[in-house]
């Protein structure tokens, strides 16, 4: 199985999904939002993590969509947390329905990726649950240390690294786990993909930072400067408040008061950064963790024809523009 094929047999898995039509306004939201143009990243590494060890992948197809349906959840109440008013190009939820609306859809969400991971073979089942239970309640604690962090601003590039290993990371590693678990892999393989998949989430997000301030806005899917208008403390912001002196952080603390000029607030924080050259030390970062993450699946004890997948995979990650 290869990547297109995963992704081709997780949307139609996806697509087939039924939930109950009434109250339409808790589970329309639930449908708009997985019928999006996503990337479907999560589900497709779990299928392709499986595939390593086992041919046939289908055990695994619970846990897969368990994975993309608590994404999808984490993302509509990250929205309305952030204010975000796009979505993979289309309005989010809580801006195309209500603030409740966008609450109770995530909660109801939540609770299905449970009911659909139930799904999966019972001997399989109490390690997946234990495993999806710890990642879920990683995925709060890094969501609150990204809240804790809007108000201060002495963050480390340390304290950043561990947030976003929480609140995206972990949720790429155990999706690895999981498929190998399903997979029959042993502990020491399974342990390798999950720290696969860690790595290659902790360089995933500083991609994403760096996409949200150098991004086309035609590809990228969501407002290019978005980070900056919010004062979102990424990695760039980070890093060059770290390095900055005392001049740069006078004009990095003017231009986060700024609220009503969108435009040139976007214009002056990039400026900065760039003479601050941020964007290639968080290039550089990016690149150790793509590292750490190859070096991982080298030694997972499989067929190296098998791993050409994941470590392509890799590659393209890191070169994405969305």
């Amino acid at each position: 199985m290869n990547f297109e094929e995963a992704l081709t047999y997780v949307t139609q898995k996806i697509a087939d999904i039924r939930y109950p039509k009434q109250p339409a306004r808790l589970y329309e939201p639930i449908t708009y939002l997985l019928a999006m143009k996503g990337k479907k990243i999560r589900p497709a590494l779990t299928l392709l993590a499986c595939n390593l060890f086992k041919e046939e992948v289908h055990e695994a197809v619970p846990a897969a969509l368990a994975w993309e349906i608590f994404h999808n959840f984490t993302l509509m109440h990250d929205d309305l947390m952030d204010k975000a008013e796009i979505r993979r190009g289309q309005p989010s939820v809580h801006k195309k329905w209500d603030e409740n609306t966008a609450i109770l859809s995530g909660d109801a969400m939540l609770i299905l990726s449970y009911k659909t991971l139930a799904k999966s073979p019972a001997h399989y089942l109490k390690i997946l649950l234990d495993l999806f239970s710890t990642t879920a309640i990683e995925i709060c604690e890094g969501q609150e240390y990204d809240m804790q962090f809007e108000s201060r601003f002495d963050v480390r590039e340390g304290e950043y690294l561990n947030m976003i290993r929480l609140k995206t990371a972990v949720m790429l590693g155990a999706c690895m786990k999981s498929g190998a678990i399903v997979g029959d892999a042993n502990l020491k393989d399974q342990n390798l993909l999950y720290d696969f998949g860690i790595h290659l989430g902790i360089a995933f997000q500083i991609q994403d930072d760096l996409l949200d301030v150098y991004g086309d806005v035609s590809q990228f899917g969501k407002q290019i400067g978005g980070d900056i208008l919010c004062n979102k403390k990424t990695y760039l912001l980070i890093s060059a408040w770290n390095v900055a002196n005392e001049q740069d952080k006078e004009e990095l603390l003017y231009w986060m008061d700024v609220h009503d000029q969108p435009e040139e607030k976007i214009r002056a924080v990039t400026e900065c950064y760039n003479r601050l050259k941020v964007k290639e030390r968080a290039r550089n970062l990016m690149e150790d963790y793509y590292w750490k993450a190859i070096h991982a699946l080298d030694e997972v004890d499989v067929d190296a024809d098998k791993k050409i997948i994941l470590n392509d995979l890799a590659c393209e990650l890191m070169n994405r523009k969305s």
